[in-house]
């Protein structure tokens, strides 16, 4: 290739890139949401702390039990029918990839069609024995919600669930360890909605400015409550 050719096309390839950041850009504040004034933040001496629990590539919501409970529906037939502890871990995501118990690398491409969407989808819940922070050294973040916020977190939740004959949660067979259970959910996995962006839509119910291009990842998502509510 001549040196006039290799002039010709740097050009063309910077101003390529500089549109696709420019197009990202866009993306972001396009599909960034508001906060709710009303619930988020918690007025001083009224908090109740959650947890947002994350292992890299996936992220839960950490509620205390008793929360859950008392605010009845089928969230909370579901935590009763999972376990007895103090806390609980609420997730999402496609029900293939996430009931398998399979080394994690083995099921990369399983986890790739999943993208492609239309495939069943459950709601993830699993009783933890103390505070999460107490738990877990790495990957876990406390939320200060108002009470209406975590009510109308917990009811989001519940939303996702598809209810059996008398509005009973619908439990998956599939059981990996004790203390733990799956749900079935009426949501879509999909590409533009992950697990990751499921649990940044409980915490804009909760009153948060989220941005879903930037939860795509764990990363992404803590990131997106720095900038935007306040770390």
């Amino acid at each position: 290739m001549s040196p006039g050719r290799q002039r010709l096309q740097r050009p063309r390839l910077g101003a390529l890139a500089a549109a696709a950041v420019a197009f990202v850009l866009l993306l972001v504040l396009a599909t960034a949401k508001a906060g709710d004034p009303a619930l988020y933040p918690a007025r001083s001496g009224q908090a109740i702390t959650i947890f947002l629990v994350d292992n890299g590539f996936h992220s839960d919501i950490a509620a205390p039990t008793a929360e859950i409970e008392a605010g009845g529906g089928a969230l909370a037939q579901a935590a009763r029918e999972t376990s007895d502890q103090p806390w609980t871990l609420i997730g999402w995501g496609d029900a293939r990839f996430y009931e398998a118990s399979s080394p994690a690398l083995s099921r990369v491409p399983d986890g790739l069609a999943a993208l492609m969407g239309g495939r069943p989808t459950v709601v993830h819940l699993e009783g933890v024995w103390s505070r999460p922070d107490l738990v877990w050294t790495s990957g876990v973040r406390p939320i200060m919600l108002s009470r209406g916020g975590l009510a109308a977190l917990l009811a989001r939740a519940g939303r996702a669930l598809i209810l059996g004959p008398g509005g009973a949660p619908v439990m998956s067979p599939i059981h990996r360890d004790p203390g733990e259970a799956f749900f079935a959910s009426g949501e879509r996995f999909s590409l533009v909605h992950l697990c990751n962006h499921w649990t940044a839509e409980l915490l804009h119910a909760a009153g948060l400015p989220v941005t879903p291009v930037l939860d795509t990842l764990p990363a992404g998502l803590a990131l997106d409550l720095d900038l935007r509510a306040g770390g």
